[in-house]
């Protein structure tokens, strides 16, 4: 074995070649463990396109030692999470466990880069499930828009279809391609390893050659495809109409490879034009207020959206650039505007105080990307694909030496109308969706998305996390935090009982407009200076509303922490509410109103919902509002719910991070929001608002034009977060509906009878009562027998004890899972706001072990029988007409 050691990460090669990227981190007592595979679209032949996404699901499906499922259960039963992605370079795999079960990783991946049976009626069953994820990706408007663009812009090279792959392949695809693509990509030659926790890097060396030294490294796979796409010599435009909830563009310009010179100053050319993007597996801050594109599109009021991306990878691909209009938005006015930015890039230089704020951007969110152990395994084998895991260490160093003028070269080379696809999705009536192109256009792939895959005690070390710590500040305002030696970041969560569960009932969608109007302007600060302010920082502020409460995070690197505590205390204590910012957000929450009535996910839940919670009960509302109550808001609406909503009463506060002691961050928010008042009126949650609940079986049932996937949602009102039999419910959940691989109800409608790419259940808890969801996406055909199989599976439960395996998997998971919820500073917050909002004290997690291990057989059926009644089952349906 071969050893180096480039800062903190070491490299190793295998006696088989097999080269392992292994990183310490015992900030938490967890492992992640990723095993890369140099295939992905990119490496697909015509007629075969989606076949390494297929592989990758079959990779679920068993071998020899591994039975059906088992994979997915032995990682839940330790409380450990898994995944699989397929992008357009590569196909990933990965465990993150507790550190103690890392050996269970290596014994899965191991056993499946060379054993893996793909028995053809399993390959018969996944071709349905494969179908009907394509058939959701249709669903999405913007889908079809990315599919048709990038069809055009390319004419060779195989980035032009994406990762699912074309209807008619996976139609006609067999078990022996499916199973010929494994055998030729699967091997040590073409693979590597990343794993990052606390773990002994010596010690783990050792158990690699041990779990894959013996595995023939297989053929050399070249690298290079032998093909070039031939220079674009003119503009092509493609022209889509099919319905939508709202017109969207997209430009495409050919951009080099990302290891390419030009490819970090592009980098820093996308942050200049909507903001750093995310660099991390979990997400970064989200940035860009100050940006050219959201302040000449977004925030003038002629699109609800725009975002611009730089794709990483091997070969020369696409910077893109995407805008949503608002409903009835000239695409036309918005593509001139387009034109115009990119003028301004090639013609002028960028001042060097937009150029501060880019690159600022860029450096929080590397090391936004370092935050937990998958993030740092993700981004490392991530570059190693594309070009050398060390750039992931030495990219910070690459975008701090950009200057204005690599900016407008890469601008003038680049952002050439010769080289540029350009699309437009116009909305249609039902029956008039068509395409039309200036060049021949066929299907391609899936909208942007970098992947797609299938959605104890324990030694300690310097660097780990502190306690869990809590005071009271002198308003009231409980502070929960953890400090977390050696981050550079900062996350913290406000949570404010302003949601819209307290709205009147002529108020609908009031308090989701109240929420996005505070950042607009306050402390007499305008929207403007704030975007510019915390971009340049790097930081972030994010603010929403949910059914209780109004929840905003702020993101920011540690030496930002007290001035972006002030400018958020401004925000939620003293805002402005300018009245033209006010109409701009009320247009865009119109135009999201539009969209999510164009979606038949978001509309089965709608349903579900209110068939669950009738009218007045505002548990039912769509937090959105509709357009009849949000179109007569104005700024007297919002100040008036602001004032009477928003007080220090009910707000609890959670941070985590890198601050030096948990008194010195208190002391930063008790000087930002100490003198936040208390309210002088109780919250309007009087009881009879919230005890209409329905208690018979209901059925809502809504078609929606220009869709191929139905969306199913079925629910039932259930106990309360605090009642005693909540853990005994909870833990039927997960046997039907979350263990494994979706637990019974997955395995019952999307493994054994292929209807579903999705099928789970989950609680919603709440103070005063819970909501008990089901969820599937399923062809329109298998409506009826997805619904039948929900109601059997419900049945099972009520009428037979679950199994001993499955009670005992289900504890486990439960426990397991903890240590994993606090891998990232914004998993802390969550959970510390939780422990506060349910009352269940900072000893909580030591004690929710005890608390789990009680359950028995006997109570979970109990528990099914009370809350989980057939006969009250609500079903929402949304469906293609």
């Amino acid at each position: 074995m071969q050893r180096d050691v480039s800062r903190d990460t070491s490299e190793a090669r295998l006696s088989n070649g097999l080269k392992v990227l292994l990183r310490e981190d015992w900030t938490a007592p967890i492992a992640t463990f990723w095993v890369w595979y140099r295939v992905g679209s990119r490496n697909e032949i015509p007629g075969k396109t989606g076949i390494s996404h297929w592989v990758e699901h079959m990779q679920f499906k068993g071998t020899p030692r591994l039975g059906k499922g088992q994979i997915f259960g032995d990682v839940s039963r330790v409380g450990g999470t898994l995944n699989a992605l397929t992008s357009q370079d590569w196909t990933a795999y990965f465990e993150t466990v507790p550190a103690d079960q890392l050996d269970l990783a290596l014994a899965i991946e191991s056993d499946r880069m060379q054993n893996s049976m793909f028995d053809p009626e399993e390959v018969e069953s996944e071709r349905t499930v494969i179908l009907s994820e394509r058939q959701g990706a249709e669903n999405n408007p913007g889908y079809a828009l990315y599919e048709e663009v990038t069809a055009a812009a390319f004419h060779a090279h195989p980035y032009r279809h994406m990762v699912i792959g074309y209807e008619a392949d996976l139609k006609s695809m067999s078990r022996g391609d499916l199973y010929a693509h494994y055998r030729r990509f699967y091997q040590p030659n073409n693979a590597f390893i990343v794993a990052v926790g606390a773990f002994d890097t010596d010690g783990l060396v050792q158990r690699l050659e041990n779990a894959f030294g013996d595995i023939p490294c297989g053929d050399v796979v070249a690298g290079a495809l032998g093909v070039t796409e031939p220079p674009q010599l003119g503009e092509r435009r493609v022209l889509l109409r099919k319905p939508s909830g709202a017109p969207h563009l997209r430009m495409a310009f050919h951009a080099p490879a990302a290891n390419d010179l030009d490819f970090v100053p592009l980098l820093v050319v996308e942050a200049v034009l909507s903001g750093a993007s995310p660099m991390g597996f979990g997400g970064g801050g989200a940035m860009g207020r100050s940006s050219r594109l959201y302040r000449s599109l977004v925030a003038s009021g002629l699109a609800r959206s725009a975002e611009s991306d730089m794709s990483i990878s091997i070969d020369p691909n696409l910077f893109q650039i995407g805008v949503t209009a608002l409903p009835g938005g000239e695409l036309a006015a918005i593509e001139d505007v387009l034109d115009h930015e990119l003028d301004r890039l090639r013609t002028e230089a960028v001042s060097a105080d937009e150029l501060s704020r880019a690159l600022r951007q860029l450096e929080a969110q590397l090391v936004y990307s370092t935050e937990g152990v998958t993030n740092q395994a993700y981004w490392r084998g991530q570059w190693d694909i594309v070009d050398d895991w060390r750039r992931a260490e030495t990219l910070a160093n690459e975008i701090r030496d950009v200057c204005a003028e690599d900016v407008q070269r890469v601008a003038v080379r680049y952002f050439s109308s010769e080289r540029r696809t350009v699309g437009w999705l116009e909305p249609s009536s039902e029956g008039s969706a068509g395409v039309s192109s200036r060049s021949r256009i066929t299907s391609a792939g899936f909208p942007r998305i970098f992947a797609w895959g299938l959605d104890g005690p324990h030694e300690s070390r310097g660097g780990t996390a502190g306690e869990f710590q809590r005071t009271v500040l002198s308003n009231g305002i409980p502070v929960l935090g953890q400090d977390r030696p050696g981050s550079r970041s900062i996350t913290m969560r406000v949570r404010v009982p302003a949601g819209a569960v307290i709205e009147l009932p002529t108020e609908g969608g009031l308090a989701h407009l109240t929420s996005r109007a505070l950042l607009r302007g306050s402390h007499g600060q305008s929207f403007e200076e704030i975007s510019i302010r915390t971009d340049k920082l790097g930081s972030s502020i994010s603010i929403d509303a949910g059914r209780e409460f109004v929840e905003t995070r702020v993101r920011c690197l540690q030496d930002d922490f007290g001035e972006m505590a002030r400018l958020l205390a401004q925000t939620l204590v003293e805002p402005d509410f300018p009245s033209e910012e006010v109409e701009k957000v009320a247009a865009e929450q119109l135009g999201a109103i539009a969209e999510s009535d164009n979606d038949t996910r978001a509309t089965a839940e709608r349903l579900l919902r209110r068939a669950v919670y009738p009218a007045p009960n505002p548990l039912g509302r769509r937090i959105l509002g509709d357009v009849a109550s949000v179109k007569d808001f104005n700024r007297n609406s919002v100040a008036a719910y602001h004032d009477r909503e928003f007080s220090a009463a009910g707000v609890s506060i959670a941070v985590v991070g890198g601050f030096g002691g948990f008194d010195r961050a208190v002391g930063v928010i008790a000087d930002a929001v100490g003198s936040w008042a208390g309210s002088q009126t109780s919250k309007m949650r009087t009881a009879n608002r919230f005890s209409l609940v329905n208690d018979t079986v209901v059925d809502h049932s809504k078609t929606i034009p220009g869709k191929s996937q139905a969306d199913i949602a079925a629910g039932i009102a259930t106990v309360a977060r605090g009642h005693p039999d909540y853990y005994a419910l909870d833990i039927a959940n997960l046997i039907f509906g979350r263990l494994g691989l979706m637990g019974r109800l997955g395995s019952e409608i999307r493994d054994r009878q292929g209807l579903a790419y999705y099928a789970f259940s989950q609680i919603e808890p709440r103070v005063d009562g819970s909501l008990w969801i089901a969820r599937a996406g399923v062809d329109p055909a298998n409506i009826e027998r997805a619904v039948a199989a929900l109601g059997g599976e419900i049945k099972r439960l009520r009428a037979e004890l679950v199994s001993e395996n499955e009670l005992n998997d289900a504890k486990a998971y439960s426990v397991g899972a903890l240590p994993l919820a606090l891998e990232s500073h914004d998993g802390v917050a969550s959970t510390l706001l939780s422990i506060e909002q349910f009352g269940l004290g900072l000893d909580f997690l030591a004690r929710y072990p005890k608390i789990i291990g009680q359950i028995t057989r006997e109570q979970v059926q109990e528990a099914v029988v009370k809350y989980l009644d057939p006969g009250r089952l609500a079903v929402g349906t949304a469906k293609p007409s």
